[in-house]
This record gives C-alpha cells, sequence and structure tokens, in this order.
C-alpha cells in the first residue's frame, strides 16, 4: 500500500497547499475525491477532464500530501489531517493565536534566529520540535537535515534542541531521540 501519513517527511504548509490547489485541474480533481470519486476514470467522469488531465491532478495532490494512492485496490483518497496540520504549524509559527512572541523569529515557514530569552526560546524549539516524531530514532544525518529545512545554521539548532532537553542523543552522538 502507497498511501502516505501527511506527517511522513514533511507536512506540507498553508502556502504549499494554496499553490497545489491555485489550479483549476486539481482543484476539480479535490472536489470529486470529496465528493467520493476514487479513481483516475471517476475523477474524469465527474470533472469532465480528459483522464491524463484528471491521472496527473491526481498525482500532483497526492505529491503534495492532499491525498493518497492505495496500489493494492488502485483507489485515492484525501487525506483528511493534511490541512488541520498546516494550520496548526502555521499558527505555531506566526504565534496567532496565543501572541507568545515566537511567530516573530520565523519568516516564510524557517527560523530567522534562535531566540537569546529562555521563554521565547523554549516556544520556538518546541515549533521545531514538532518535526521528529516521539519513538522514532533518528541518524545525525536525519536530525541535520530536518534542522537545515528549518535554520541554516543547523548545528545550533540541532544543540539547542539537545541542550533545551526536547531531543536526546546517545552516548555516541550518532542517533537522537525526541524527548
Amino acid at each position: 500500500m502507497d498511501t502516505m501519513n501527511p506527517a511522513e517527511d514533511y507536512s506540507p504548509s498553508c502556502r504549499d497547499l494554496v499553490g497545489l490547489l491555485a489550479q483549476t485541474d486539481r482543484r476539480a480533481a479535490y472536489a470529486a475525491l470529496a465528493l467520493g470519486a476514487t479513481s483516475v476514470a471517476e475523477v474524469a467522469e465527474l470533472t469532465k477532464l480528459r483522464p491524463p488531465a484528471a491521472a496527473a491532478a491526481l498525482q500532483k495532490l497526492t505529491d503534495g500530501r492532499i491525498a493518497a494512492f492505495d496500489s493494492e485496490k488502485r483507489t485515492y483518497t484525501l487525506l483528511d489531517d493534511t490541512f488541520r496540520l498546516a494550520v496548526q504549524a502555521e499558527v505555531s509559527v506566526s504565534g496567532r493565536g496565543s501572541g507568545d512572541g515566537a511567530g516573530s523569529y520565523f519568516r516564510r515557514g524557517r527560523l530567522t534566529s534562535i531566540p537569546g530569552k529562555a521563554e521565547v526560546r523554549s516556544r520556538v524549539l518546541a515549533v521545531v520540535k514538532d518535526s521528529f516524531e516521539p519513538g522514532v530514532t533518528y541518524s545525525e544525518a536525519k536530525v541535520n537535515a530536518i534542522c537545515g529545512e528549518w535554520f541554516d545554521d543547523w548545528v545550533s539548532l540541532r544543540r539547542a534542541l539537545v541542550d533545551e532537553g526536547l531531543l536526546r542523543r546517545n552516548e555516541s552522538g550518532t542517533t537522537y531521540e525526541r524527548v
């Protein structure tokens, strides 16, 4: 089964989702899935798209983590959590809803600096911590890659996550786990 969890690898941002749905064919394919279509043929029929265009739109929705494809059943489904996760991430990053000051340290979904003030620092790092799944062991290279997606100085960010007790490093320093 090739279904994807939207939290695997990455969750699309609100901006990513808007971009994915900016094209008419993709919006039509999304609507068809929401109305119960599960195959390229059904999407094509409901949307009046040619099958290759319907297939291309569905592929984009799948690549963008809005839909999932089950290769055994050859069916598509919408991933219900995608939009909720994107909005939660947006609220965390922007600081909206809590007014906690953490949002000012993010621009376009990336960290601009690591705050010096402990209270704000812990809130900012908590946003980054959510990129790591509980119970999963990460190699140092994977941690570096994830931290690099957030901040250019990924070494300092990784160190801050460990120092704040949000990631635990093994004794040899080769693997990490979310605390």
